[in-house]
Parts: structure tokens; sequence; C-alpha cells
């Protein structure tokens, strides 16, 4: 969670500095001071982003008819704002897909555990096999009662590996941009 003080300091600073505690907590600030000493060691310092040309864009006939807000000044903290917004929401993201990843890694866990249940059993009491006959190949076939589950687990294992892969991608993709 972000918090935003009126601090006026705060609202004209051109630089930002970024940390994050021991809990995984991500801090930001305007005042190098301000960082924790233990933290001073890995502060990354972010510079506010500047102002589209576009809105730049206004005719100037004089400095008397020049109106306050196209000073900068004025827009400076809506900037400092969006910007923390912004970094606010990529960390919300950030937070959502690694809670994604570790229930997938855990449902992983659970297939794969049980996948090493069934080959066991298999082992332990091969005569658990039986023959059925199958009518869409009209021959006889030797299963056993979990085969279907393992064929199940197996695909399920092989799409959570797929997921995570992306989503993997997806947080790395959103700490780049941070």
């Amino acid at each position: 969670m972000f918090v935003f003080f009126g601090d006026p300091a705060f609202s004209s600073a051109g630089e930002i500095y970024r940390w994050s505690d021991e809990k995984g907590t991500v801090h930001f600030t305007d005042d190098l001071s301000k960082v924790p000493k233990p933290y001073l060691d890995q502060v990354e310092k972010k510079g506010v982003p500047d102002e589209t040309s576009e809105k730049r864009k206004v005719p100037k006939a004089s400095k008397e008819e020049e109106p306050v807000a196209q000073s900068g000044g004025e827009e400076r903290p809506d900037r400092v704002k969006e910007y923390l917004e912004d970094i606010e929401n990529k960390i919300a993201a950030k937070k959502k897909l690694e809670n994604e990843i570790a229930q997938l890694e855990e449902e992983l866990r659970q297939c794969e555990e049980r996948l090493k249940k069934i080959e066991e059993r298999a082992r332990e009491y091969p005569e658990s096999f039986y023959s059925t006959y199958d009518p869409t190949r009209k021959k006889w076939v030797i299963t056993s009662p979990e085969r279907e589950e393992k064929a199940r687990l197996t695909e399920r294992i092989k799409e959570i590996k797929e997921e995570l892969a992306s989503l993997q991608e997806k947080v790395s993709m959103i700490n780049r941009s941070l």
C-alpha cells in the first residue's frame, strides 16, 4: 500500500527513490535521507517522467499572458501521483500473479505426489493390472484402475508447467518495468 503525503518537497520532486524491506514491501520517497540505512545499498533512483510535448504546445504571446498551469509547477504533483499510482498498480498485478504462481506450484506438487504414489503402487502390486476389451480397437487391453488417473495427472502437470512459465514471464516483465 502506498501513502502519498502532501509534502511540498515531494510534490515538486524530480527524483523518486525506491526500495523494498525484508517483508517485500516496496517503499518510495523523494528524500534519500529518509531511506533506512540497511536498505541504502538497494535503493533505485527513478526519474519522474516528463510531460509529453503535446501538453506543452501552447502559443506564448508574452509572459504576462501565460497561464499559471503552463509553467509546469501546477501539473507536476499530478504527474508524480500518476507515476506512483502506475507503480502501485504494477505491484498489485505482480502480487496477484505471484499468488497464482503459488497456487499452481502447490497443485503441481500435489499432482506429482499422487503420480508418484500411483507408480509405486504399480511396482508393488503388478497383479492389479487387468485385461479389458476395447470395442473401438476390437482387442483386449491391459489396464489398471489408476491408468486413467495417471494419464490425467500427466496431462495436468504439463498444463501447469506451461501456465507457470507464462505467469513467471509476466512477473518478469513487470519487474523490468518497475
